[in-house]
């Protein structure tokens, strides 16, 4: 019995931590993180929606089969839209992005 209460404990602690640790994790929270950076400037703005919709839409379409591309699919509109938006294109849309959708598994 108690080899089962650990089990389960490392289980539920894999499935609370998410992916944030995971090499994938990280490295996609580095480039969201970059690419949020260059929307700071306002004259190569575009670029960083071209660079997020192209990356991050990408290792969406490779790593995410399934059903977890319907909750992924709205939020990565959401971080599109937010990202269209002249002024407010400066809030991390797509770190909250990955974010969400490497702790969604």
């Amino acid at each position: 019995m108690p080899e089962q209460k650990e089990e389960e404990q490392k289980k539920e602690g894999d499935g609370n931590s998410g992916n944030l640790a995971s090499p994938e994790g990280i490295l996609m929270l580095c480039v969201a993180g970059i690419i949020d950076a260059i929307s700071l400037i306002p004259v190569i703005n575009i670029i960083s929606d071209i660079l997020g919709i192209i990356i991050i839409g990408g290792w969406l379409l490779i790593t995410r089969p399934g059903e977890a591309v319907k909750k992924a699919v709205k939020r990565f509109l959401i971080a599109c839209g937010i990202e269209l938006i002249p002024i407010v294109s400066i809030a991390p849309s797509w770190t909250w992005f990955v974010y969400k959708t490497l702790k969604d598994n």
